[in-house]
């Protein structure tokens, strides 16, 4: 059975350097047209473009500060990336642009006008073309002349400006302060002029921004001067006026008057202490104990009454500890008068201190009264001196406003003519001797890179598609029909055809590769069978006729007797490759034999025999009358191995009926021409047939794509005697 997955996965290649050399020999058309055709293109392109001068002035944006006056009215540029970037677009803008063609006059520039109206790339091929050769081709010089014109018409404003625009490039490298004005044009000088035009433009924008910015704030300052100072004498008189009618105190009346108010203040808060206290102490009285008053608090005969407590109740808890049947009630009476003295003490010590927290509150009361009388005539005084301190920093704010307004008039004064711009020249464009554009080389490096990319991705695809046969290993795998030999494709510039090279180049590699194939086919069973073979293939014109002669051919020199029997009437060239000039096919005769000695032809440049082919309904007539065979039979007798050339067997089933006549069966498979799909039908109806395959021959291998070690070495395979059949047995009779 054949393997299916084999079969799908086609060629498989490694990924080492001869793997990748191999492939670029088996593709390099694919990969080298496109690369010539890319290439070519590329010089054609860099041929044709007009070439291109850039010319560049660098500007630097001064960070040195040279300060005349306090204060500038246009402040310097900030040394930082964005203010950079913000440049570098004011210098590239439209505004400049416009200013630029009005100050050189480009509208009227022929130059300008010239290469602003030039053609594009097709125009410049066509142009290029026409003046190559002008009478062959009539259209090319409706193009040109349009554009070479000299009545060009001129162009307005806008158009020179985006002119200058699309051609004008502002960089930074980003680690300076430095500005690069480049202009590209066709004409170095105008490149130059137009690069140095845009780098004093903004100069002069810069100067000119300055002092038209200088102008405004003087003329802004002048106004507000006036109004300054009008405001100003209008404050000073309000401060007069508050003063005369708010009859202030001086700073004496103002003292003694804070001074009485402290007093006040500090007699209220020791009012208000010890009314605290008192209050404290009553409240004290009031809710505890009088048994349990600290020692602060209670007088000294409360303490002496809690003295004398505690000693009889420490006299009945003695007593109680040790007799709890003595009587107690002469000390329990005593306790009880104690305690009542206690509480009579207490509320009379309560009554004294209620006496003292009235008067308290009523010292309290009268001292908050005289505060506030003295408060709310220093509130009056305080809302009046507040009123005169506003107008009063009224009056000075206007004053200084005033004072620094007028520096600042001063100032702008100073600096109508002192306006300098932030950047200055470091170098000026000069006119470029070389172009920059194109750059040949580098076209050429792209076109041939490009092509490159290009034939490879072709080649890569069409190699993913291909599944044609390159590889014996994989053939082997897929069939499980072992390969004789694989014969290496021949030069056609030697003129030599394959049948010819056993006789012309004996010790080539085909023939190395031959020997391969008959020393292969040289082992029958037994040294005295002649051995038939049987050469077919899966379509016409893979070599298999060629292949039949020169295996013939090459094994007539080992002293080998071979014949060639042509049975492809269909395409017969047997007769023709071994140069017989005249075409004598056999045909079967009803009721006679066909003899070997009527039928036979030698070649004239070897020793090998071999029959024409018959017409197409002759060799069916022998194939099924028994003819074929017999005739078969006759041949081994008389030669060592015979070779049958058979029609393809995608075209004729021919092969599988020959097949079972054969001892060796052979299928010729061309390299890189016989695909998977035919060889795999091939050898599918080959084995419905019930005839099997026994070699595979690969003819026409590139030995640079193939592995030379599946090659035959170039020494032919030593004869051995033992299948060199007697000159007699081998000779035909005086009777045959």
């Amino acid at each position: 059975m054949i393997d299916a997955r084999v079969l799908t996965q086609g060629e498989s290649t490694s990924g080492g350097v001869r793997d990748v050399a191999r492939f670029f020999n088996r593709h390099k058309v694919i990969i080298l047209l496109p690369m010539v055709l890319f290439a070519g293109a590329a010089w054609l392109i860099a041929s044709y473009t007009p070439p291109r001068f850039v010319a560049k002035a660098v500007l630097a944006l001064d960070a040195r500060k040279v300060q005349i006056v306090e204060h500038e009215i246009v402040s310097r540029l900030p040394q930082e990336n964005a203010a950079l970037r913000t440049e570098l677009d004011v210098i590239g803008s439209r505004s400049a642009a416009d200013e630029v063609v009005d100050q050189l006059a480009l509208t009227s520039d022929p130059e300008v006008l010239k290469e602003s109206r030039g053609g594009s790339l097709w125009h410049n091929l066509a142009c290029g073309a026409e003046r190559a050769v002008p009478s062959w081709f009539a259209w090319i010089a409706e193009i040109c002349p349009a554009a070479e014109s000299s009545t060009m018409p001129p162009l307005n404003r806008s158009q020179v400006a985006d002119w200058i625009v699309g051609n004008l490039k502002v960089s930074n490298d980003g680690r300076s302060l430095s500005i690069d004005v480049a202009f590209t044009s066709g004409n170095p000088e105008l490149a130059a002029r137009i690069a140095n035009a845009v780098a004093e433009t903004y100069l002069d924008d810069q100067v000119r921004t300055k002092s038209v910015s200088t102008v405004k704030a003087r003329d802004w300052l002048h106004e507000q001067l006036n109004q300054m100072r009008h405001d100003l004498e209008t404050s000073i008189a309000a401060v007069e006026d508050f003063w005369r009618q708010s009859r202030l105190n001086d700073a004496k009346d103002e003292t003694r008057s804070f001074q009485s108010l402290d007093q006040l203040n500090a007699k209220l808060l020791t009012a208000r202490s010890d009314l605290a206290r008192a209050e404290a102490r009553l409240k004290t009285f009031r809710e505890s104990d009088p048994a349990m008053l600290p020692d602060g608090l209670a007088s000294p005969m409360i303490q002496q009454l809690r003295n004398d407590l505690a000693q009889i109740d420490l006299r009945i808890a003695e007593i109680r500890v040790h007799s709890s049947s003595y009587r107690l009630d002469d000390l329990e009476a005593r306790a009880v008068f104690l305690r009542k003295q206690m509480n009579q003490e207490t509320n009379r010590i309560i009554a004294g201190l209620s006496g003292e927290v009235q008067a308290a509150r009523k010292e309290e009361a009268e001292l908050t009264q005289a505060v506030e009388r003295v408060e709310k005539h220093e509130a009056e005084a305080a809302r009046s001196r507040f009123r005169l301190t506003q107008l009063q920093r009224e009056a000075d704010a206007n004053r200084s406003m005033y004072e620094s307004l007028l520096s600042r008039y001063r100032e702008a004064m100073e600096q109508e003519g002192l306006a300098a711009p932030d950047a200055r020249f470091i170098s000026r464009a000069e006119a470029p001797g070389a172009s920059t554009y194109p750059n040949e080389q580098r076209f050429l490096l792209f076109g041939t890179i490009g092509g490159l990319a290009v034939g490879g991705a072709l080649a890569f695809l069409r190699d993913g598609f291909d599944r044609r046969i390159r590889q014996t290993s994989e053939v082997e795998m897929a069939t499980g029909v072992p390969v004789f030999g694989l014969l290496p494709k021949v030069s056609g510039w030697r003129g030599i055809q394959p049948q010819d090279y056993p006789l012309s180049d004996p010790h080539s590699q085909f023939c190395a590769a031959l020997a391969r194939v008959h020393t292969v086919l040289r082992a029958p069973l037994s040294p005295d069978l002649t051995q038939v073979v049987l050469v077919t293939s899966a379509q016409a014109g893979d070599g298999k006729t060629s292949f039949c002669i020169s295996l013939a051919r090459s094994l007539a020199k080992t002293r080998l007797r071979a014949l060639v029997i042509d049975a492809d009437p269909y395409r017969s060239q047997v007769s023709s490759l071994f140069g017989a000039p005249v075409f004598q096919a056999f045909a079967p005769i009803v009721g006679r034999p066909n003899r070997l000695s009527d039928i036979v032809q030698v070649d004239s440049k070897s020793s090998a025999h071999y029959i024409p082919a018959p017409t197409e309904d002759d060799l069916h007539l022998l194939i099924h009358s028994g003819g074929f065979k017999a005739l078969l039979e006759e041949a081994r007798h008389a030669y060592d191995i015979v070779i049958i050339d058979t029609p393809p067997v995608m075209t004729s089933p021919d092969a599988a009926l020959i097949g079972r006549f054969a001892d060796t069966r052979l299928l010729l498979v061309r390299w890189g021409r016989t695909s998977w799909d035919e060889i795999t039908a091939t050898v599918g109806f080959l084995r419905l047939c019930r005839v099997g395959l026994d070699g595979i021959v690969i003819v026409g291998a590139d030995t640079d794509s193939a592995r030379y070690g599946q090659l035959a070495s170039s020494v032919a395979a030593p004869v051995d005697a033992r299948l060199i059949r007697p000159e007699s047995y081998r000779r035909l009779t005086d009777m045959e």
